[in-house]
């Protein structure tokens, strides 16, 4: 009968103690996925196993410490196009009107036909902008924190994070704003990239043993991200408070609610991968269902905006 005498997040890790046990002749076997792996050994050679690597721990104390290293996942160029792709056919298709369709009038946040029940609003306002300029802030932004997510996550995960992000930021802004919001654009699908990466890289730096000032590193950063591109014009006066121009059209709330949004989002996946539960069906589930919620949500706004 075999037993478990490791698991672990690291797949490096796991080889690398795998090695210790074949050469010291103990028949083990590693299974799990691409997240995480375990050790499993015979009842007789578990506690020579667990001795080897107790061992093995005690004579590699002295090195620097490190926080799990993450393989970073291929692919990332085909996530960026993919982003690049979307909202440029998207804009051209808004901006010709094609189908008869105003895309811009039927797929806006619009705070009064929100709470009238158009819910799909949220998450077609994440494609659609209203010039050339707009788009182009978000392809470049939104490029590099969905390449960035993909590396740790996957392109599922991925995915999916950027759109219940940005949807759940808009309804976010919504209720704070209440039925004068008018917005559109993918600025909030962008800072919940950004708010989910800040989560998964503190909750990285958290893990690793005699880090408790790095581990803030990732939020100090993602607050400073945020600040920096997510404002627009608004600044601190030092003698009149904080200042934004009157033909200042950036909306802050929605970029902050994308970004706490995708904070809590990217913490809660990131707990649960470390539990197991993101399997190779439920990634494929996520495959399909990501796009598939867009699409939808356009059929709707095109059938009944």
């Amino acid at each position: 009968m075999e037993v478990e005498i490791l698991r672990a997040l690291d797949v490096q890790l796991v080889r690398e103690l795998s090695l210790v046990l074949n050469s010291v002749g103990i028949q083990h076997r590693v299974v799990g996925n691409q997240h995480q792996q375990w050790i499993l050994t015979s009842e007789e050679n578990a506690r020579a196993a667990l001795e080897e690597l107790a061992n093995y721990q005690r004579e590699n104390t002295s090195a620097r410490r490190r926080e799990p290293r993450l393989l970073p996942k291929p692919g990332g160029w085909t996530q960026a196009l993919l982003w690049f792709a979307v909202l440029s056919l998207t804009h051209v298709l808004a901006q010709a009107g094609s189908f008869g369709v105003n895309w811009k009038a039927v797929g806006a946040v619009d705070g009064v036909k929100v709470f009238a029940g158009e819910l799909w609003r949220p998450i077609t306002a994440l494609t659609l902008h209203a010039d050339f300029e707009h788009l182009a802030g978000n392809l470049a932004f939104g490029a590099l924190f969905v390449v960035l997510l993909h590396q740790v996550l996957g392109a599922p995960i991925t995915w999916a994070l950027v759109i219940a992000g940005g949807a759940t930021g808009n309804l976010l802004n919504v209720a704070f704003r209440g039925e004068e919001l008018r917005s559109l654009g993918a600025s909030t699908a962008v800072f919940a990239a950004l708010g989910s990466l800040t989560a998964v890289q503190w909750s990285r730096k958290a893990a690793t043993p005699g880090a408790k000032a790095k581990r803030w590193i990732p939020l100090i950063m993602g607050v400073l991200l945020l600040g920096w591109n997510g404002m627009g014009r608004t600044h601190h006066d030092p003698w009149l408070g904080i200042q934004r121009p009157l033909d200042d059209n950036t909306d802050v709330g929605a970029h902050i609610a994308g970004f706490l949004c995708g904070l809590a989002l990217g913490a809660l996946v990131w707990r649960l991968r470390g539990k197991g539960k993101f399997t190779p069906r439920v990634e494929q589930v996520l495959a399909i269902a990501a796009p598939l919620v867009v699409v939808l949500a356009w059929g709707l706004a095109i059938q009944l905006g």
